[in-house]
């Protein structure tokens, strides 16, 4: 059984940024922007990073994967601005973090990449016949 309908695996590849959520040991919530891509034959998520030169510490969301593999990502846009009909996809799941093999990601990424494991897929507006605009909404 497929974990994403066919207009969820378009979505997913047609964009490339979303929010990774993270929670260390602590609990305390960890948000930020990745760069992710889409592999619609193993339906995972693939989070590259591009290298970081004398950081000399891994990112936090990394850190926190290591204390706790539980990760949701949310990719979202707005399709129509003019009558404001937001859509997109939250994935959670379990992750598995890569030590090589990163740079096919992407141009400048690192070795290291983060896979994210769907084990939860939800999505909105994805698919759906545009809205008219009511009555109200032309005046």
């Amino acid at each position: 059984m497929s974990r994403f309908t066919v207009q969820e695996a378009a979505y997913l590849r047609e964009h490339f940024l979303g929010r990774l959520a993270t929670a260390g040991s602590s609990g305390k919530p960890h948000v930020v922007p990745v760069r992710y891509h889409f592999d619609p034959e193993q339906e995972v998520i693939k989070i590259g990073r591009r290298v970081l030169e004398g950081s000399g510490q891994e990112r936090l969301y990394v850190r926190h994967l290591t204390a706790n593999p539980q990760a949701a990502l949310v990719v979202d846009d707005v399709a129509d601005g003019q009558t404001w009909q937001p859509r997109g996809i939250l994935i959670k799941g379990t992750t598995v973090l890569h030590t090589e093999g990163g740079k096919v990601l992407g141009p400048g990424f690192g070795p290291k990449w983060v896979e994210v494991i769907p084990d939860f897929v939800t999505s909105w507006g994805i698919g759906a016949p545009a809205v008219p605009p009511t009555a109200s909404d032309e005046s």
